[in-house]
């Protein structure tokens, strides 16, 4: 009797060698030469995408294009603990409507993998961000994200400190933005294929203008877990669902 494979297949770091022979599509990131470096010619999709950056390195700007693709299929944008609000004026000059975003605060970082877990299985996402607080995620949990945003279909970009670069993580694609005195570096740490290549990123990248202090913009849903947990009113069409324990 042959061995079943099928549990290992279903495991999130692993593919069958048949699926690694067939280069997938991504989707494009708005820039031809970083879509040139990457194995999917663009940002993976239905996987967790990883950068190793200080924060104001142009790494939300730099993804704004592909979120703008993404919002056009109906879906919502979460950000999970980013360093500071989005800046109203500035998601309409990268093209990112402000209505289909939104925000949430964990009390603490133990709640973040809770929360990125219910918002990939919500139906609702169409792409999600987080933001590393203090402490490195452990392997273990990287690969629950890992494998909730492969089962959802959606890309989940996490932004992690400098220093996570040299920590293992799952993430099929792994990338480090680095400030210089001539705009900001992007190399590539880890992908399927050639890695060590790197770009500078336009002055429009680099000078990532999409930030801002409280309070918060109009437009931009405010929530944290405690809010996310209370009974909601009927949802609207084309809400986001409730997300639960």
């Amino acid at each position: 009797m042959r061995p079943d494979h099928s549990a290992l297949l279903r495991h999130p770091g692993l593919q069958a060698a048949t699926a690694a022979s067939c280069r997938p599509v991504g989707i494009a990131t708005g820039d031809h030469r970083l879509d040139a470096l990457l194995h999917w010619r663009g940002w993976p999709a239905g996987n967790l995408i990883e950068f190793s950056t200080s924060p104001g390195r142009g790494e939300f700007t730099l993804v704004a294009p592909a979120l703008a693709r993404l919002m056009a299929t109906g879906g919502w944008i979460f950000l999970l603990d980013p360093p500071h609000l989005p800046h109203a004026q500035a998601l309409g000059q990268i093209g990112l409507p402000r209505d289909r975003l939104l925000v949430l605060r964990c009390p603490s970082g133990r709640d973040q993998l809770w929360a990125g877990e219910q918002i990939l299985s919500s139906g609702t996402c169409a792409a999600l961000l987080l933001w590393e607080e203090a402490g490195h995620w452990r392997q273990a949990q990287l690969l629950r994200l890992q494998s909730a945003a492969r089962t959802a279909g959606v890309p989940a970009f996490l932004y992690r400190r400098p220093d996570a670069v040299r920590q293992p993580s799952p993430a099929p694609l792994r990338l480090a933005l680095v400030g210089s005195s001539a705009g900001t570096r992007l190399t590539l740490r880890k992908q399927p294929g050639p890695t060590g290549q790197s770009l500078l990123l336009t002055p429009a990248v680099a000078a990532a203008p999409a930030w801002r202090q409280p309070p918060t913009p109009a437009g931009i849903r405010h929530t944290d877990r405690d809010r996310a947990r209370r009974q909601p009113s009927p949802a609207a069409p084309g809400s986001p669902a409730r997300i639960s324990t």
